[in-house]
This record gives C-alpha cells, sequence and structure tokens, in this order.
C-alpha cells in the first residue's frame, strides 16, 4: 500500500487574504465606527434618489423604483461574522409617549427591541413548532432572518428612514431562511416599499401606521396558497388591524394598540389553522410557532417603550460565537408533535437573479404548476424584488421537496448566474428525529468521551452534553477573530457556505486549534464527571496535528492523579472521526470499561475503516496549499474537476503507522467532469475492492450543505447491489461549520466500516 512522506507545512506558510475587497469601502464594517459622526454623515448623505438630496442611489430600490443588484452586493459584503461589542442607544424608547415620529434611528431600536425579546424565545419557538412539519426550526429560522440585518442597523446607523429600512429588506433577503424566514422577510421588503413611497427621512405616527398596515396587506402574496391561523394571516390581519384604531397620537399609543391586536390574532391561530378537517395546533396544545415568533417582535418593542424589556442592550444575542441562553420556562411545554406530517424530506430554498424580461410572477408559477400537477413539492413561499433597467428581477422561492435538483432545475434556466445566489437544502425529517426523537443516553457510563465530537458527529440529542468537543477556531481573514465552532448554529454556517460561492463575498477562512490551557479547562470539566476520560485523537505528532500536539501538554499540566484518568487513544486518520466516536459511546452505553473501548477503537481504525472523499477542484487546491505534505510530488489540481480520495474499501491485513495513515488521506482514486459521474466511479470501485466474504456494516456519510446528495448516494448503493450487511446502519447529516473552512457546498465524504462475514 502506498504511502506519502508528510512534511512540517508550518514554516513558511502564507497567511490567508481576503479575495476581493468590499464592494464600497463605506459599507465596510472595518471602517465604521458606532461612535463615529462620519459613518453617519455618510448614510445620512447617501439617500435613496428623489429626495432632492445629492441625486445618489443607495438604497434597495432607485429612482427608478428597480432593485439595484449592486446594493445587494453592498449589503451582502456586510453580512459577515464580526462582533458588535456595545449596542448605541440611538434614541431611549422609554420616551414613546413623547415620539410623533419615526426616524431611521428610532425605526432601528424598534427591530432592536423586537429581536432582543424574540430572541430570548428561539427554544420556545422551536418546541411549538408543529405546522407544516414539527421540524423544530421555526425560532432558529426567525432569529437567522433578523439577526444579521438587526446589528448592521447598528453597524451602520442612520437617522433616516430610507436608507435604514432599505438596508434592512435588502438584509432579510439574502438571511431569511425557512418558511417562517421566507414569509418574515417579504414582510420587512413590503414594508421597505411602503416607506419608499413616502419619499421622506422620517414618518409620522400615522404614516408609519399606514406603512405598516399596506405590508400587512401585502402579506396575502407571500405564498400562493395562504393559510390561515400562522405567521402569514397573524402578520397580515395585526397589521391591517392597526386602520381600525386611528389616528395615532404617540409611538406609545401605536405600539400599545398593534401589540394589543397581535396577541389576540395569535390567541387564535388554534381555532383557525385546519388541516384536512383537523385543528392541528389546537390537537397539539400551542398557537403557531411563526405567528408567535412575529408577535413576540411587537411584544419586544411595547416592552421597550415602558422601559420593561430587561435584555434590551445585551450584545451577546449578536454574538456568532456563543449560543443565546436558553429559556428555563420551555421544558415545561407539553406538544403533541405527531399531529402533522409531510410526504417530502428536504426543505429547499433559493434565492435567484433572473435574466432580463424573466418576470419573478412567471417563475413562481411555474414552480407552483410543478408542484400542482408534477407533485415536485409544496409549502412554496416566495418573496419577489422588482427590476433594475438592464437586469431581471430578483425572486426568493421555498418549498418541501423530495428531489431538490428537480426544483433547481425548474429555476436555473431563468437566472443570470450559474450559481444562485442563495442555496440552501435542509433534511426536515433529520431534523425532527433530532429535535424530538431520542437521546443518546451516557449517563450510566463507565467513562467521558472527548474528541472532535460537535464537528464529526451527526446530531445525537440532548446528552451530546455528556461529550466533550476539543475546541477548534474559525478564523476570517477580514476581523482575524477567532470563532468558536462549537457554538455555531447550523443555519449560519448555511449562509457563510452559501458567501463562499460568490467571488464578490468569499474570504479566505483559516482554522486554529485551541492551546493547551484551552484544552486543560476542557480536561477538567470533562474530569469533573468523576469518570476516566478517553480522548480520541487523529495524530500526536506536531507535524500532522496541533490539536493532538496541544492535548498532550495540556495533559501534563494535570495533577498526577488527573493524568492516571485520561487516555489518549490514536486512531490516525485526520478530521474522519465520526465512526471512532460512535464506537467509544456504543461501547460507553453498553456499561462497558475505558480499555475495551480502546480496544474496539483501534481494530476499527487498523482494520475495518475505510472512506471516500468526493470533492471539487476548488476544494483541492485549497487542501493542496494547506498540506502539501499530503500530496504526491508535483501534484496540481485541474479546474473544474471533481476528485475523490480514500483507501482500499476492504478489511486491512496489515496494520498502518500514523504517517501511513495520513499520507492516504489524499489518495486520488478518480477524477470526472461531475459529481454523478464521481460517485458512479467510485461505486463501481467499492464492488471491486470487497472481497466475496466482506460487506458493509456502517455508513456514516457528511455533507456541505446538500443532504440529499448523501441520501442519493445510499440508494444508488443500494441498487447497484454493493454487498451490505442486513443490519446496515446509514446516517446521513450536515458538516455544519466546520464545512466553511474546509470544504466547498455540494461535496461529501462517505465513512464506512467493512467487516468479514
Amino acid at each position: 500500500m502506498d504511502s506519502l512522506s508528510i512534511v512540517d507545512t508550518n514554516k513558511g506558510r502564507r497567511l490567508s487574504r481576503a479575495s476581493v475587497k468590499f464592494f464600497q469601502t463605506e459599507t465596510s464594517t472595518r471602517n465604521l465606527s458606532l461612535g463615529s459622526t462620519t459613518s453617519t454623515a455618510i448614510s445620512t448623505r447617501n439617500l435613496v434618489a428623489g429626495l432632492g438630496f445629492d441625486g445618489c442611489d443607495h438604497g434597495l430600490i432607485g429612482s427608478d423604483g428597480k432593485v439595484r443588484d449592486e446594493y445587494i452586493l453592498q449589503r451582502q459584503s456586510v453580512n459577515r461574522p464580526g462582533t458588535l461589542k456595545k449596542i448605541p442607544l440611538l434614541c431611549d424608547l422609554k420616551d414613546s409617549s413623547t415620539i410623533t415620529e419615526v426616524d431611521g434611528w428610532v425605526f432601528t431600536m424598534l427591530l432592536v427591541s423586537g429581536f432582543a425579546k424574540m430572541s430570548s424565545k428561539i427554544d420556545e419557538l422551536n418546541r411549538i413548532n408543529v405546522f407544516p412539519i414539527a421540524d423544530g426550526d421555526t425560532g432558529a429560522n426567525m432569529k437567522v432572518c433578523l439577526k444579521l440585518p438587526t446589528r448592521n442597523l447598528l453597524i451602520n446607523p442612520s437617522d433616516n428612514i430610507l436608507l435604514a429600512v432599505s438596508n434592512m429588506a435588502a438584509d432579510v433577503l439574502l438571511n431569511g431562511q425557512g418558511n417562517s424566514g421566507t414569509i418574515l422577510s417579504h414582510f420587512f421588503v413590503s414594508l421597505a416599499e411602503e416607506v419608499r413611497e413616502m419619499k421622506k427621512s422620517s414618518l409620522s405616527i400615522d404614516e408609519c401606521s399606514s406603512c405598516l398596515v399596506n405590508a400587512g396587506i401585502k402579506m396575502q402574496d407571500a405564498v400562493p396558497n395562504p393559510v390561515e391561523g400562522t405567521l402569514l394571516s397573524v402578520c397580515r390581519d395585526a397589521c391591517k388591524g392597526l386602520q381600525d384604531h386611528a389616528p395615532y397620537t404617540s409611538l406609545e399609543h401605536l405600539l400599545t394598540t398593534w401589540n394589543s391586536i397581535a396577541q389576540k390574532e395569535l390567541a387564535l391561530t388554534p381555532d383557525r389553522l385546519i388541516v384536512d378537517g383537523v385543528k392541528v395546533l389546537e390537537k397539539a396544545g400551542v398557537v403557531d410557532s411563526g405567528a408567535a415568533g412575529f408577535v413576540y417582535l411587537i411584544e419586544g418593542m411595547h416592552l421597550a417603550s415602558k422601559g420593561e424589556l430587561p435584555n434590551l442592550m445585551d450584545v451577546s444575542v449578536y454574538s456568532s460565537a456563543q449560543f443565546l441562553k436558553s429559556d428555563e420556562s420551555t421544558k415545561d411545554i407539553d406538544v403533541d408533535h405527531t399531529v402533522t406530517d409531510s410526504k417530502y424530506r428536504y426543505c429547499t430554498e433559493c434565492v435567484v437573479c433572473l435574466l432580463k424580461d424573466i418576470k419573478a410572477q412567471q417563475v413562481i408559477d411555474e414552480v407552483q404548476k410543478a408542484a400542482d400537477e408534477d407533485g415536485i413539492g409544496d409549502s412554496i413561499a416566495t418573496v419577489k424584488a422588482p427590476a433594475k433597467d438592464g437586469d431581471g428581477e430578483m425572486v426568493k422561492i421555498h418549498i418541501h421537496t423530495n428531489e431538490p435538483d428537480v426544483f433547481f432545475d425548474r429555476v436555473k434556466p431563468h437566472s443570470k448566474y450559474p450559481i444562485f445566489k442563495k442555496e440552501k437544502v435542509e433534511d426536515m425529517l433529520a431534523m425532527r428525529e433530532d429535535m424530538h426523537g431520542s437521546s443518546v443516553d451516557l449517563g450510566d457510563a463507565k467513562f467521558t468521551i472527548m474528541g472532535l465530537c460537535a464537528y464529526s458527529l451527526p446530531p445525537l440529542g440532548d446528552d451530546m452534553d455528556e461529550l466533550f468537543t476539543l475546541p477548534v477556531f474559525l478564523v476570517p481573514e477580514t476581523t482575524q477573530e477567532p470563532i468558536d465552532m462549537r457554538f455555531v448554529s447550523d443555519t449560519d454556517a448555511c449562509i457563510l457556505l452559501n458567501q463562499q460561492r460568490h467571488e464578490e463575498t468569499s474570504i479566505k477562512y483559516s482554522t486554529a486549534a485551541s492551546n493547551p490551557m484551552q484544552i486543560k479547562i476542557e480536561l477538567l470539566a470533562a474530569l469533573a464527571k468523576d469518570k476516566p476520560v478517553l480522548c480520541l485523537l487523529w495524530g500526536t505528532d506536531k507535524r500532522l496535528s496541533a490539536i493532538g500536539r496541544n492535548v498532550l501538554a495540556a495533559i501534563d499540566m494535570l495533577e498526577p492523579h488527573q493524568k492516571e484518568l485520561v487516555k489518549v487513544c490514536v486512531h490516525g486518520w485526520g478530521f474522519y472521526e465520526g465512526p471512532f466516536l460512535l464506537e467509544a459511546i456504543k461501547y460507553a452505553q453498553e456499561g462497558k470499561s475505558i480499555d475495551e473501548a480502546i480496544v474496539a477503537i483501534k481494530t476499527l481504525g487498523d482494520y475495518n475503516f475505510c472512506f471516500s472523499n468526493f470533492i471539487t477542484s476548488k476544494t483541492m487546491k485549497k487542501l493542496l496549499a494547506w498540506r502539501p505534505g499530503l500530496f504526491p510530488k508535483g501534484f496540481t489540481a485541474q479546474d473544474d474537476i471533481f476528485y475523490c480520495a480514500g483507501v482500499p474499501i476492504t478489511v486491512r491485513e496489515k496494520v498502518l503507522t500514523e504517517f501511513e495513515k495520513a499520507g492516504l488521506l489524499m489518495k486520488i482514486q478518480h477524477s470526472e467532469k461531475s459529481m454523478a459521474d464521481l460517485q458512479n466511479a467510485e461505486i463501481r470501485r467499492i464492488k471491486s475492492d470487497l472481497k466475496p466474504d466482506e460487506k458493509i456494516k456502517n455508513i456514516l456519510i457528511c455533507t456541505i450543505g446538500r443532504p440529499d446528495y448523501g441520501h442519493q448516494y445510499i440508494d444508488k448503493l443500494k441498487a447497484e447491489n454493493v454487498p451490505m450487511t442486513d443490519d446496515l446502519t446509514a446516517t446521513v447529516f450536515n458538516s455544519g461549520i466546520f464545512g466553511v473552512a474546509t470544504s466547498n457546498w455540494g461535496e461529501m465524504y462517505a465513512l464506512y466500516t467493512v467487516v468479514k462475514v
């Protein structure tokens, strides 16, 4: 078996460089400070045309009423990971009884207060999510929709409401995802259109109310088939209801009225949402989760106006490096999540810049027709933005489907660009199982497990807390501020992966290992369980793994009695740690000893573990620059080629060293012009490699943004009669944030356990 030499690549390693500069420096967070009067002056000067100022177009909608593509690029450039160190008090909402006009600063603080309230209820919103399917992501999607847009209003504040709402609308269009996020983004885009029609830098309270009413009316167009008792209908009716109580004397008057109407509409959702004659919310014992999220936004504004919102100025809600604190009250919510189901597996969406003369409604109608007549999906939700001269309109389409590529193929011929502005595919059935299914129980285990758990394992339920993850950091070139990858959600990872697909928004990321002191802290936390600690590593030589080196240094920092409780097991197969962690978890669940688990892990790594890594030429070049020693001397990656690296799919007879295993990580097996051809070639290799008495027992597939590709691959393996045991376990999961630094959209790797039968 061939092996490659490993060289120390730390010496002379090039620093990462940004691939492109920001589209306009005045929208760059590098040049804006919250206390800067310059940024405010710039924002005030760069108003939407038509107001009699400098005649420049700097908003979502230009002077001709068309959407501006370059403005969308501007907003993409500020939608990056970053840190907001302080929330500026642009206005004091406690003075709402005397506020009679809404300018950009008032609008911003209203959104900040609404987001603060909604953010504290994310767990609750996820828990009560039952319609259209109980996949437990409503709160997460609404948070992602508003988090960066609200943060950006604070980073680049403007007292002009036109600029503020335009920025907000463009940002939610790019960040909204899922049913709830798409419908929520539709509301804010509609609101921006209504504010623009006023052609004023600030609005009276009645004018603001009028904009809300008209934006509510437009909600009826958010989805082709509106369902009563949902986010859409509550948003629509809560806003429309304002017209019955006008005129308004102050902001306090408006917010009090709006909150009262919204609360009443929310309470009616269990009676109004009827599916096949069943009041599903009433049966589940909840209100609609998306509607509740919208009402929390309004409630947050109302509470802030009374000085009763304690987390209004809590900057941690905008952090990309930690989870929001869980609301303890949600643990007592009892919800029947079996009241709804879906025949479609994947929550799928795209944001598309259309070709000239292609109307957004035309594409929406085409997708709806395909759903109605060909059954490609349901739960369609859309957001439209008008065209700019010379360019087509922009449209966002959300759908639940079993074949995302069929949906994408329907839309792609109308796209101006070969890659959509945004693309997302989520496995709703896996999400529902993760949210409501059984959990791994390690409470009675005889040892504790530490490794690359959060990066290498599929979701295992609440008891992931029993697994300790070695910290690894994602470092964006723009800020050089490390982001702890353990605490970044999959939805945030999806946003970053989409940004990496476009040259104008792509930036370079590097990874950084935790230092010995950081690892020592994790070791002490694991030791606090009063059990031995099994620490899995893929290498301990500093030329192979900085993590391994630092783990050994951290162990040396422990007290003698603590050191005796920590056992290190080296599997040697890079970041492909999932199967070894699952083996350790299996032995822990069965009450086996730490020594028995180590024997099993070593046996797996030495003889039964095999893998296939399906990657693009873009990732191949990235890996070549990162670890050239993993490749044969003189190797170059060709453009627009797909590569498969892997080892022979068979039970090995020879035990390999750490260096031999590392040398095989980039052993190229095939190169093809499409991912489908690459998978087919790999399946032929697997069938050829397996001996007559060998079968695949387990398959763990990690995908980069496209879980459907993993399931398709498993279906192909079965269709081609690849030998598998009767008790085969096949699992597909998304890589999350780790894929941003190491992979590209649409890639995947498959890890196999091969046994003799």
